[in-house]
């Protein structure tokens, strides 16, 4: 009888043992979703639509997102609705919308947006950012997606676009970016004749205001200009910011840049919104903007004549940025009251490093002499002159 309890006892230890090592059901992964996008960003550049937002970095668990196929770009255009009783839209009185917005934005707004659930039902694939492709989309943190929507209904009738894109990964898709929408505008072309002047106080950039839209839609809506600003031979990005933070009104705007060559642009503004809504870059104003302002000239100048020659001393000038000095010689013909000048030449060619200089003019002919100080702007002191000068010839 113990026998039999051991043999039982010892076979309840090998079933107790081999449960333990038994493993449960297995479990499905847990699918990789691609975080929905959250900051879609819409602009209107010319004729087309600018798309930027966040590069795809993390899941629906948080966790990194490491392998995107594609980026699906959706869209939705909603024709402006037809007024009841066919009422003119440019009749309407001030009372009915808000006429601090262009006539087309103000409309719309009254018009309620898309749901997220009608547009995932109504919206149509624009195009996809496949994997291979990412990298040429990308500036920076962000992507960018041009697209080229209709501006206009068939009939000539505002439209309203509404964008989404949806992260595809290796298993699973994410759900659709918030809604980003934009109201098209008739965008001026690029302003003309841009020009970019240099003085003291600045570069001054003037152009001449653009009288048709992009597309011929007929007048431009301006609410002001956008200006650029960027080194020599350099052109702006899609994402590149303007100099001035608020649309510039007229069409002169003074900047104050580094020291340097440099370019600038112009782009009509029809609203800041958001979303923005602007015309193409202009052609490129080329100017280089340096020191203007001139180093003291030397206090004075003393002439000494010599055998054959003067030799000419100055007072120093102290310039943080001083170059050097210049000799200017005036030459004259006649005598005393009858003495006339001929002519003005510089006496060294390049800068003077010292402040003396030993010249040897024609003998027997009147001449003065005057220093300028010089700095590394090439821009010149007052000059400082001597008297009448006749070193008499030998006999």
């Amino acid at each position: 009888m113990k026998q039999q309890l051991r043999k039982v006892l010892a076979a309840l230890v090998v079933i107790s043992l081999c449960a333990c090592g038994k493993r449960g059901d297995p479990k499905p992964p847990v699918p990789v979703i691609p975080q929905a996008t959250t900051d879609l960003v819409v602009t209107q550049r010319a004729d087309k639509v600018l798309l930027t937002w966040s590069y795809p970095a993390l899941t629906t668990a948080g966790k990194s997102l490491t392998d995107i196929r594609r980026i699906t770009v959706l869209r939705y255009v909603e024709d402006l609705p037809v007024v009841p009783g066919g009422r003119d839209p440019k009749s309407i009185v001030p009372g009915d919308i808000d006429t601090t917005e262009p006539l087309p934005i103000a409309l719309f707004a009254k018009v309620p947006t898309i749901a997220a659930a009608q547009f995932a039902k109504l919206a149509t694939k624009v195009d996809s950012i496949e994997k291979a492709n990412l990298g040429s989309a990308t500036a920076g943190a962000r992507l960018l997606f041009t697209d080229s929507p209709p501006l206009r209904s068939s009939d000539g009738r505002p439209v309203r676009l509404t964008y989404a894109v949806v992260t595809e990964g290796a298993l699973a898709r994410s759900a659709p970016s918030n809604l980003a929408i934009v109201v098209p505008l008739p965008v001026g072309l690029p302003p003309t004749d841009v020009k970019a002047t240099a003085d003291e106080k600045g570069v001054k950039i003037t152009w001449k205001e653009p009288a048709q839209s992009v597309g011929n839609q007929g007048a431009p809506v301006i609410s002001g200009y956008f200006i650029y600003r960027m080194p020599l031979d350099t052109a702006p990005t899609e994402l590149t910011p303007p100099l001035n933070t608020a649309p510039s009104k007229g069409t002169i705007y003074v900047d104050t840049p580094p020291y340097g060559d440099h370019e600038y642009r112009v782009a009509s503004v029809a609203s800041t919104g958001p979303p923005l809504l602007q015309g193409e870059l202009s052609e490129p104003a080329k100017v280089r903007f340096k020191d203007f302002a001139p180093p003291p000239a030397p206090a004075s100048i003393t002439p000494l004549i010599e055998e054959n020659g003067v030799r000419l001393i100055w007072d120093a000038v102290e310039a943080t940025d001083l170059a050097g000095y210049r000799l200017y010689r005036t030459e004259a013909a006649g005598h005393d009251a009858n003495r006339k000048e001929v002519g003005t030449v510089n006496v060294f060619a390049g800068e003077i490093k010292e402040t003396q200089y030993t010249d040897h003019p024609a003998l027997g002919i009147a001449f003065k002499y005057a220093v300028v100080a010089v700095d590394k702007s090439n821009n010149e002191s007052a000059r400082v002159w001597t008297d009448w000068i006749v070193i008499p010839k030998t006999p």
